[in-house]
C-alpha cells in the first residue's frame, strides 16, 4: 500500500474544511438593512390572506418566509412558537414561499387550505416537524393527523385553488421585492434578517425591534 500523498491530503482537508464552513455559514443569520414603510413592506405586513398568530395589537411583528423542505427552517421554526408563548406583545406572520420543488409547493397549498378551517398553525407545525421525504400522500396524512378535516381540506384545495395561487404569488413577489436569497428569512420589526434564528437570536432581534419601533 502506497503512502498518502501529503500535498494531496492537505488539499483534501482544506476543501473539506471549506465545505463545512460554507454549510455552517449558510445557517447563520445575515443582518440586513433597517427598512422603512415602503409599499413593498406595507404589502408584506398588510396582506389579509396571510396566516398569522399572536397579539392583536402587537408592538413587534415578526414575518417569516419559509419552506417545508428547508432544513434550517425545520430546525429553527419551533423558536417562533416558544416566542409566541412567552411574549404577549408579538405577532407572527407566516409567508409560505415554496422554492424547493413540487413537494414544497403542495405542502404550502395544503397548509393554506387548512387555514380556511382555522388549522394553519397546527398543520404548519406538523409539516415542519416531519422528517424524511415529503410526498403528496404523506403531506395530506400529516395534515389530517394535525386536525384538518379531510373532506373540507380536499374541497378547499379545489374551490380555493385560484386564491391560494394568488396568495403564493404575492408571497413570491414580496420575497423577490425584498431581495431575499432563500429561506428562512425574517422581517423582525423594521429589520430584515436572512438565515435561521434560534431562541436566543430571535429574542435578541425582538428586543432590538422593540427599541426601534415598526417600519416608518
Amino acid at each position: 500500500m502506497g503512502r498518502l500523498n501529503r500535498p494531496g491530503l492537505s488539499l483534501a482537508l482544506a476543501v473539506a474544511a471549506g465545505l463545512i464552513a460554507y454549510v455552517w455559514l449558510q445557517g447563520l443569520p445575515s443582518q440586513g438593512p433597517k427598512l422603512t414603510l415602503t409599499p413593498v413592506v406595507a404589502s408584506v405586513l398588510n396582506d389579509a390572506g396571510t396566516p398569522a398568530s399572536g397579539a392583536v395589537r402587537p408592538d413587534v411583528v415578526v414575518v417569516i418566509f419559509t419552506d417545508y423542505q428547508c432544513a434550517i427552517c425545520k430546525r429553527t421554526d419551533p423558536a417562533l412558537g416558544r416566542l409566541l408563548a412567552r411574549d404577549p406583545g408579538v405577532r407572527v406572520i407566516w409567508k409560505d414561499w415554496p422554492i424547493r420543488g413540487p413537494a414544497s409547493d403542495f405542502a404550502a397549498r395544503v397548509a393554506l387550505a387548512a387555514h380556511r378551517q382555522g388549522r394553519y398553525v397546527q398543520v404548519h407545525d406538523a409539516l415542519m416537524a416531519a422528517r424524511g421525504q415529503l410526498t403528496p400522500e404523506r403531506i395530506t396524512d400529516i395534515a389530517y393527523q394535525a386536525g384538518a378535516d379531510p373532506t373540507r381540506l380536499a374541497a378547499d384545495l379545489q374551490q380555493h385553488a385560484r386564491a391560494i395561487d394568488e396568495q403564493l404569488g404575492r408571497h413570491r413577489l414580496q420575497a423577490f421585492s425584498l431581495g431575499l436569497q432563500g429561506t428562512p428569512a425574517y422581517l423582525v420589526g423594521p429589520y430584515l434578517i436572512q438565515g435561521g434564528l434560534d431562541d436566543r437570536a430571535l429574542a435578541a432581534a425582538v428586543r432590538k425591534a422593540r427599541r426601534a419601533g415598526p417600519p416608518k
